[in-house]
């Protein structure tokens, strides 16, 4: 895969901070606020006594969008430079334990094939940022 990270890669980085912390962010602040229209505008359907959880799942989601926030900031420090790197590190990991612990349960049966976009898209942003962190993109 070639990323555009050679090319003003503080840019780069900025841009996919904040597009991918979008994303998060109003995803998860969607799920606090209105879990059933959040799930249906995604596809998604749930039986209505696990909306709460949906609602709980979404501050987790929100708070991991809004952590991105701080590696949009251009560091003014090698402290801040770490710190971004590890936000990075860090929400990747998330992505990647939750792509793969959708897939499970939708290869088993306990989740249906409309999870797998969520699934795709955490397992994207976490392979793109992990070759970013490869790279020494954000360094």
């Amino acid at each position: 895969m070639n990323l555009p990270i050679n090319h003003k890669p503080a840019a780069w980085i900025s841009w996919w901070s904040a597009a991918v912390g979008a994303m998060d962010a109003c995803t998860g602040l969607l799920l606090i606020l209105a879990p059933a229209m959040t799930l249906k505008l995604m596809g998604l359907s749930v039986p209505a006594e696990v909306l709460p959880y949906q609602s709980w799942i979404g501050a987790f989601v929100l708070s991991t969008g809004l952590a991105y926030g701080w590696a949009i900031r251009q560091p003014a420090s090698e402290r801040e430079k770490g710190a971004r790197e590890m936000i990075w590190k860090m929400t990747a990991l998330v992505r990647i334990i939750v792509a793969l612990f959708l897939t499970s349960r939708i290869l088993t049966g306990g989740l249906s094939a409309g999870w797998s976009t969520v699934a795709a898209t955490d397992a994207v942003v976490a392979l793109v940022q992990w070759i970013a962190l490869k790279r020494r993109a954000l360094a």
